[in-house]
């Protein structure tokens, strides 16, 4: 279901859940929150969270969802299915700019050496600057990647209307790479440590340069949740923040918890990048990126990111 589609059934399903309970610790009970989350290295935010017991020390008894990614997701926050999801922000912009009742409440990633755009290793691609008329792939068409591939590439000179952007499932870019269907891929780990072990290598860190340390996800949910169970989304607040600062730089927790919860083996987290962690939103960089989304018509007209953080 496109967010399009979503839109027309806002005031049918604004995103409540049946199964979200009282407030936090209210009536001696723990508050049910189900939580949709894309299973990357990124949301062991999340996973740790439930799993070192961060969130029932708040109050919350939250069940844990894999969604198919953020643009994906939003239609079942729409629909009450899941009352908090990880989605990269350009999606939740878009989303909140077409109309939906989208609220930021949480950060959770900032773009660092985990995400790169990269080549085959005997690519004739050797800077950005070489990029004009390229098939690039990214996972959605209108998302954080296509955003900052465009700013990295307008900074260096070229000609972004001659850019080819490609649509694939992440998992799928490196055989596209590899059979010469694109010229290039973004790639985040654990799909970066991958194509390095094939042999591509780096051309460009992606959040560089004009988008240096964007802020890429967070958590978001919708307005009528935020004011139906402020107390809920404070305690999640509260139980991310705590395990984004058990999680930074703790690759060791990382080794022993990715392979629980996604298909990354111990010895590809062995490998990765490690993301770079920020529970609170970034408003003044998402403003900035708010406006390359229009600048690239990825929304329609100007908007202002700042009403829909929660504070």
């Amino acid at each position: 279901m496109t967010l399009g589609c979503v839109a027309t059934l806002v005031l049918a399903a604004c995103g409540s859940s049946e199964a979200a309970g009282g407030t936090a610790g209210e009536s001696g009970g723990p508050t049910q929150l189900t939580v949709g989350y894309f299973p990357l290295v990124h949301t062991a935010t999340a996973v740790h969270a439930q799993d070192a017991g961060l969130f029932e020390e708040r109050g919350l008894q939250v069940e844990l969802e894999q969604t198919a990614g953020g643009a994906q997701a939003i239609p079942s926050l729409m629909a009450g299915e899941n009352d908090i999801i990880f989605s990269n922000y350009t999606s939740a912009v878009l989303a909140a700019q077409q109309g939906l009742p989208i609220r930021i409440i949480a950060g959770n990633d900032v773009g660092a050496d985990d995400h790169a755009i990269m080549v085959n290793e005997d690519s004739s691609f050797q800077e950005p600057a070489n990029l004009a008329g390229a098939r690039i792939a990214v996972n959605n068409l209108k998302n954080i990647g296509t955003v900052a591939v465009n700013a990295v590439l307008e900074d260096a000179g070229v000609d972004i209307s001659t850019i080819e952007f490609v649509e694939l499932p992440l998992p799928d870019m490196q055989g596209a790479l590899d059979a010469g269907n694109v010229d290039a891929i973004w790639q985040v780990e654990p799909f970066q440590a991958s194509a390095l072990a094939n042999g591509d290598r780096v051309l460009f860190k992606l959040f560089s340069g004009p988008v240096d340390d964007m802020p890429v996800g967070g958590w978001i949910t919708t307005e009528q949740f935020v004011q139906e169970q402020p107390e809920a989304v404070e305690a999640f607040r509260q139980a991310l923040a705590a395990s984004v600062e058990e999680l930074q730089g703790n690759r060791e927790r990382l080794v022993e918890l990715v392979p629980t919860y996604s298909q990354v083996p111990a010895e590809v987290v062995q490998q990765v990048a490690l993301p770079e962690w920020d529970a609170e939103p970034n408003p003044e960089q998402l403003r900035k990126m708010s406006d390359l989304m229009l600048e690239y018509e990825i929304i329609s007209e100007e908007f202002d990111v700042s009403k829909i953080i929660v504070e």
